[in-house]
């Protein structure tokens, strides 16, 4: 029968649209007028003493979401920081929106550095740009981490659109950018500001961005020691920013993987189950107990009922909670059918590894996968973010398999 591929974009942060925050301590939109780019720079002249953690929010507010912004940005300045926690932002506004109290948002970006207890005070102003664009992602990463040094990084990736950025409204059919055009973005931004090797960043969060699928978590392995996401469903809370950053300024111990435990628990908070923690480390176990378990699969199609019902049953499971599928639950399914005793045990290793990867309160069903589904139109998956899970996994093979296949009449 023909199938449909069928996987997660972006999703939405759930910031309400309502109540609005900007970017001063009134906690109002900025005006558009103010200091420029070269007065207010942020730039130190003289070598500046390394705190323990830099944090960077890169937040992309200008395709339509800067009333979230702004609440986010309120959420931040409320945390408990200390001088040995910087938290920089980077936002983009869009100057075609207002703010709840009716004033239009600035033009272009402003550099932004909280200090804790709703005090936030403009570094630096930014003529309009595309926070899309692969060249502002690595300048605006090298400059965050290079003007404010530290033994520890973390980088947020606040949004991403399904429609990427725009102009102040007036640039229809801006592209995002790609999960291997930001990781080698970040990657590049990083070594311009001295950050070198595996794993640079302590951890790498994501918001509105939505990469809780295996297959993007895989892809960005290497920049990040644990990864924090959200959300592996159609739509996702925002972070518990205040929590979470005050955390930093509490624990001297402090780590990425105890940050993204913490975050991801602190998160129910705001939405259950929204967020899951991923220590990257443990991606390319799962990546080789996975191709274990689809070469299993493909070499005994006696199978391939048991997947094929494992399969729509996450699927259903899915549609009924208004999540994308889950990986766990798929495997899970897997585990359960008996009629392929080296496919079960295979799919428990994988079932192993996911538990060993998922820190925090999750179990690993925040992970999405991309399945294919029985549908009346056929798909492919042209999601560049699958590109290195497949090869490394054979998930491609296990589709062509599904696609394939065709029941027979003695089947229930």
């Amino acid at each position: 029968m023909p199938l449909l591929l069928v996987g997660l974009g972006a999703c939405t942060a759930g910031a309400p649209a309502s109540g609005s925050a900007g970017p001063v301590s009134s906690a109002e939109p900025p005006p558009a007028d103010g200091p420029t780019e070269e007065s207010t720079s942020g730039r130190t002249a003289e070598p500046v003493e390394p705190a323990r953690w830099t944090v960077f929010v890169y937040a992309n507010g200008d395709s339509g979401r800067s009333r979230d912004l702004a609440t986010d940005l309120a959420r931040m300045s409320k945390a408990r920081l200390t001088a040995d926690v910087k938290v920089i932002v980077l936002a983009d506004w869009n100057a075609a929106l207002t703010g709840a109290d009716g004033r239009p948002f600035p033009s272009g970006s402003e550099w932004i550095a909280l200090s804790g207890a709703g005090a936030q005070a403009i570094v630096g102003r930014e003529a309009e740009q595309d926070l899309d664009a692969p060249d502002v992602v690595r300048r605006s990463v090298a400059r965050a981490f290079r003007d404010h040094p530290a033994e520890h990084h973390g980088l947020i990736v606040w949004s991403r659109s399904g429609a990427g950025d725009v102009d102040d409204g007036r640039r229809p059919g801006a592209e995002p950018i790609s999960v291997p055009a930001l990781k080698t973005a970040i990657r590049d931004g990083l070594a311009d500001a001295g950050l070198t090797g595996e794993r640079a960043l302590d951890f790498l969060g994501f918001d509105g961005f939505a990469p809780a699928r295996v297959e993007v978590a895989y892809a960005l392995r290497d920049l990040a020691q644990v990864q924090v996401a959200n959300c592996a469903r159609a739509s996702g809370s925002s972070w518990a920013y205040e929590d979470a950053l005050s955390f930093l300024a509490e624990h001297e111990d402090a780590t990425g993987p105890s940050f993204a435990a913490f975050e991801a628990a602190a998160a129910e908070k705001v939405g259950p189950r929204s967020h899951a923690a991923i220590v990257t480390a443990g991606l390319d176990d799962v990546a080789t107990a996975t191709s274990e378990l689809i070469r299993t699969v493909v070499e005994n199609p006696v199978a391939l009922p048991a997947v094929v019902s494992a399969v729509q049953t996450t699927v259903l499971d899915a549609t009924s909670t208004g999540r994308p599928p889950s990986y766990r639950r798929f495997v899970a399914e897997l585990a359960s059918k008996p009629s392929v005793s080296a496919m079960t045990a295979a799919a428990n290793d994988v079932l192993t590894r996911l538990s060993q990867t998922l820190v925090g309160p999750d179990d690993g069903s925040e992970l999405a996968i991309t399945l294919p589904l029985a549908s009346s139109e056929s798909g492919t998956n042209a999601d560049d973010a699958a590109k290195e899970w497949q090869a490394a996994t054979g998930w491609d093979a296990l589709m062509t398999s599904l696609v394939g296949y065709a029941p027979s009449s003695n089947e229930p």
